[in-house]
């Protein structure tokens, strides 16, 4: 019996020997502040990538007197038309529609060229109106392929609740056996209408091109939430790209005919205009700015930084910490743009791992962080969401509470300040750890698995990091943030 115990306890003892504490486990921390009102000279990787020479941007597109689109008499409106960050548009002012109201607009349209990842969008929308995908529209996309396009029609209500679908066969044009669309100057007729009683009351978008016609069901709750819609005409799309030349005729709009026999004097905004374009994908542009769009004195953290393959983030060194250690961070954040497909994560991550992870995140999820990730799909917009990742990759960033099924909160891209808060305790969920998020007063949850717990995570940054997944843009900016760091 005693040489049982004996070598129980010697087994136990060598168990205990074999575990290796984290690197932070009982190490003092501090908390420190930053208020941004000189350049902080944090840790900047990939998030300075503009080239020297920045792309033209050429909007040429209005009233013409040419014929191109097929109409009954010279005239027509359109031009050339590019894929930019800053909108660009000409269309008709009309008394304000909202989705309550039933909608219908039919003409004819060509393309005579079209650049790859170019596009036009026509169709309702309103002068406040920014992004990609496009809040307070609804319309019809050519999607510019090179030398061809794709037809897509979709919606955006007031809070970048967005849905949409493609004139092809199946839901990808990557995959569909319809043929794309040549820009040689053929002329389609189409028509674009909206039933707000529809779809059992929900609304339903029917959109024609010659002999085919489609339809797009708003999603649950997104007519109550609604949009506004003050012109219709044409716009760009909103993130960068090529151009395309489009153009448009004998439209009736509502019951009111638009044959352009002569000059319409429709709105013009930028359609006229050469510019350098400051934001191309995939060329991140964060780090300290002498701007205050976050609130205070002029100095601050952030900018454009898109969704990409590699790795990029601009962060302060905080010293060796890990999931044993209590974590807290707060500050203000304006969100200012945001496309489709698009997001950022901000906190404590490592920076060894970052900085070698060139693999998308489909394939290889992130390690080794924990804070807030910014995204969502375009259904909703943009999620304010806990998440984290461990030492494997295994971790968790939830939509909805998986206890509660609650949405997390959304953040709108429409530069408004909010007050933001995280704080990680170890102790909490059983000793599992839970991280807490909390937006302009309002808290969410998230319990951190035993087994992810038990794997560890080890952190040396705090700032702004990349989502590495293809996709586009957002624009965000940070001010008088705190945050934990080592204090050895």
């Amino acid at each position: 019996m005693k040489t049982f115990r004996l070598r129980y306890v010697l087994a136990m003892f060598a168990l205990c020997l074999s575990v290796t504490p984290p690197a932070s486990a009982g190490k003092p921390t501090k908390t420190v502040r930053a208020a941004f009102d000189a350049d902080p000279k944090w840790d900047s990787f990939r998030s300075r990538l503009l080239p020297e020479a920045l792309p033209q941007v050429r909007q040429e597109f209005g009233y013409r007197t040419s014929q191109n689109a097929g109409g009954e008499s010279a005239g027509e409106i359109g031009g050339t038309i590019q894929r930019s960050r800053r909108r660009a548009s000409y269309a008709k002012v009309i008394s304000p529609k909202t989705l309550d109201d039933a909608l219908s607009a039919s003409g004819k349209l060509s393309v005579t060229r079209a650049g790859g990842g170019s596009g036009v969008m026509f169709g309702w929308f309103n002068q406040n109106s920014r992004g990609w995908r496009t809040p307070n529209s609804l319309a019809f996309r050519l999607d510019g392929n090179g030398g061809k396009y794709w037809m897509f029609y979709e919606y955006g209500t007031k809070n970048w609740r967005t849905a949409g679908l493609g004139a092809f066969d199946g839901l990808r044009y990557q995959t569909t056996k319809t043929k794309p669309f040549a820009a040689d100057g053929t002329v389609h007729d189409w028509s674009l209408k909206y039933d707000p009683e529809g779809n059992a009351g929900a609304g339903l978008v029917t959109f024609r091109v010659d002999r085919r016609t489609y339809e797009l069901p708003l999603r649950p709750g997104h007519k109550q939430e609604g949009a506004t819609f003050d012109r219709f005409g044409i716009w760009n799309v909103q993130v960068s790209g090529n151009s395309m030349d489009a153009y448009f005729d004998d439209l009736t709009i509502n019951g009111e005919r638009e044959d352009f026999g002569r000059d319409p004097a429709w709105r013009g905004e930028q359609n006229d205009a050469l510019y350098e374009e400051r934001v191309v994908r995939p060329y991140h542009d964060f780090g300290f700015s002498d701007t205050n769009h976050a609130g205070g004195k002029p100095g601050e953290i952030g900018g454009n930084i898109f969704r990409d393959e590699r790795p990029a983030y601009y962060a302060a060194n905080t010293g060796a910490l890990s999931l044993e250690t209590s974590l807290t961070a707060s500050g203000r954040i304006a969100f200012r743009n945001a496309g489709s497909d698009s997001g950022i994560k901000i906190g404590w991550f490592d920076s060894q791992s970052k900085r070698t992870k060139n693999t998308p995140e489909h394939e290889q999820p992130e390690k080794n962080y924990l804070g807030v990730t910014i995204e969502g799909p375009s259904r909703v917009g943009h999620y304010f969401r806990a998440s984290y990742g461990d030492s494997s990759g295994s971790g968790g960033a939830p939509t909805a509470d998986p206890r509660t099924g609650a949405e997390r909160p959304l953040i709108k891209p429409d530069g408004a300040i909010h007050r933001w808060k995280l704080e990680y305790s170890p102790q909490a969920a059983d000793g599992n750890g839970r991280l807490s998020v909390t937006l302009d007063g309002k808290t969410h949850t998230l319990n951190l698995r035993p087994e992810d717990r038990a794997r560890g995570a080890s952190f040396d940054r705090f700032g702004l990091f990349n989502i590495q997944s293809g996709g586009h843009h957002v624009e965000v900016y940070l001010d008088d943030v705190s945050h934990t760091a080592s204090a050895e």
